[in-house]
């Protein structure tokens, strides 16, 4: 038998689609660096709860062993005072409890652990579907708590340190009834041969199968439409719209979501008046910078706190004229130890000189900003830096839309559809997040000193990818700009 699991049932929640889709193993799967690096890291938080409870027993997967047979003789076993990893399954349904702890000899009280740094509304539906079940196997519990991470530990502190307890008892009760009042019907929908219909609605926007489902073979559909609100997603739905071109005109709409409705309606590319004029105020030298950093649940170093952001590299090229690169400067940190203050010093160092400093979106002048705060004695300088930085992305989402962008415009949208011979195709690391993973698996220990070198040449050429596909697009809007077959709406 075939039994409903937390992801097929919390997605019911959202879309019977996409839970019976889920069930028959047709989402993608998330792979790469990245999401490897998270399920190590899930892992590793979650053995780092069951030792709060060193007196409960961890229910271990094994050939010889039945896990649902040793979890329920750890259930009835009255000298069993907790159980970690529990097994169980119940009319239909399948959970994993991260921890039970006996609190008499009828009841227990469930712990679910989570790698946030605070309760999440979604952790109540999390909790309340591993309670089900745990009711529906005849297994009493009286309280049900998440354990979440705290901001105030650090490395080598004490393990309890490490959670804080959120008791989610009474909202639990309550979203117990309503799973309750679905469970029947919700097993019904997903083990039907037939696919429920699907429908459009604002959760579509983010979904895996979007492409292959309600967005298949849907031309420029609203959610290309660029920071769309939710109030406005769904007062669209209500209105039966589903693509671009039949938004009312009386639709109220951002400038930007103006832009690309005008671009689809008249098939063309927008080109704004004042994009010269943006441009010129660029002052050369032009710097071209671009940051990278890692975000780990578990500190990578002392005095930082889980999910703290730290930067582990830049790229920086100055050129006198676009195209015209005098000098590349590059870092990468000892990933042995927290270098953001080197990262700062080296910086200060390469941007002594005037002239603007080109990022593409606002995340390193916000990160500058933070080791601004970080080192009061760099602040100054720092301060300055940051007020010379001219973000690339903004000037480009403002002055010019390309119909194929479909409302995007991060830089490895738009880079192969303006420039279509420059790709990150043909690099080891191609992304932001493969970049972040890599390095914090030579920070954990986990490469060898070979994997170590190859990686960090790896990851100089992704930064020095992102600074040269800077250059790339400002020398494409200045020739935009002098072109006078383009024009604006």
């Amino acid at each position: 038998m075939e039994y409903i699991n937390k992801t097929v049932f919390i997605n019911y929640l959202n879309c019977p689609t996409l839970a019976w889709l889920t069930k028959r193993n047709k989402i993608p799967k998330l792979t790469g660096l990245n999401n490897d690096f998270l399920i190590y890291e899930s892992k590793n938080i979650r053995q780092k709860a069951w030792q709060l409870f060193n007196d409960s027993v961890v229910v271990h997967k094994s050939e010889d062993i039945d896990v649902f047979l040793q979890t329920k003789d750890l259930i009835a076993n009255r000298k069993i005072y907790g159980i970690c990893n529990a097994l169980f399954t119940a009319e239909g349904y399948y959970i994993k409890a991260d921890i039970l702890k006996r609190t008499d000899k009828n009841s227990w009280h469930l712990f679910e652990v989570k790698s946030g740094s605070k309760c999440k509304e979604k952790y109540t539906n999390d909790i309340a579907f591993t309670a089900m079940v745990l009711s529906k196997a005849n297994v009493n519990v009286s309280q049900y708590s998440i354990l979440h991470l705290s901001n105030d530990y650090r490395l080598n502190m004490q393990i309890d340190s490490l959670f804080k307890e959120v008791d989610l008892t009474e909202k639990v009760n309550l979203k117990l009834m309503e799973f309750f009042s679905i469970s029947d019907q919700m097993l019904k929908d997903v083990n039907s041969q037939e696919m429920p219909v699907p429908y459009l609605k604002r959760r579509c926007k983010n979904c895996l199968v979007f492409d292959v489902c309600m967005g298949k073979n849907v031309k420029n559909h609203i959610f290309d439409l660029p920071r769309l609100s939710i109030p406005a997603v769904e007062e669209l739905i209500a209105l039966k719209v589903d693509t671009i071109d039949k938004v009312p005109d009386d639709f109220e709409l951002t400038p930007m979501q103006q832009i690309v409705k005008n671009s689809v309606l008249t098939n063309t590319t927008y080109v704004s008046d004042t994009l010269k004029d943006e441009l010129n105020n660029i002052k050369q030298p032009y710097y071209y910078l671009d940051f990278e950093s890692v975000t780990t649940i578990m500190p990578l170093y002392p005095d930082v706190a889980p999910h703290t952001q730290i930067l582990t590299q830049f790229s920086l090229d100055k050129a006198d004229n676009v195209g015209n690169i005098l000098n590349h400067y590059e870092y990468i940190a000892d990933h042995t130890k927290d270098c953001r203050r080197e990262i700062a010093i080296h910086l200060i160092e390469s941007l002594k000189q005037d002239g603007s400093i080109i990022t593409y979106s606002n995340s390193e002048r916000i990160s500058i900003l933070k080791l601004a705060d970080l080192f009061e004695d760099l602040r100054e300088s720092l301060n300055k830096i940051a007020v010379r930085i001219v973000d690339l992305e903004l000037i480009l989402k403002k002055n010019y839309y390309d119909v194929n962008f479909h409302g995007r415009s991060s830089i490895k949208k738009v880079l192969p559809i303006l420039i279509p011979k420059e790709t990150y195709s043909d690099l080891e690391i191609g992304d932001g997040d493969a970049a972040a993973a890599s390095f914090a698996f030579i920070a954990k220990g986990m490469y060898d000193k070979d994997q170590i070198a190859q990686t960090k040449k790896n990851l100089l050429k992704y930064c020095a990818k992102d600074t040269a596909a800077m250059i790339y697009i400002h020398q494409f809007l200045i020739n935009v700009a002098k072109n006078s077959l383009y024009k604006g709406f």
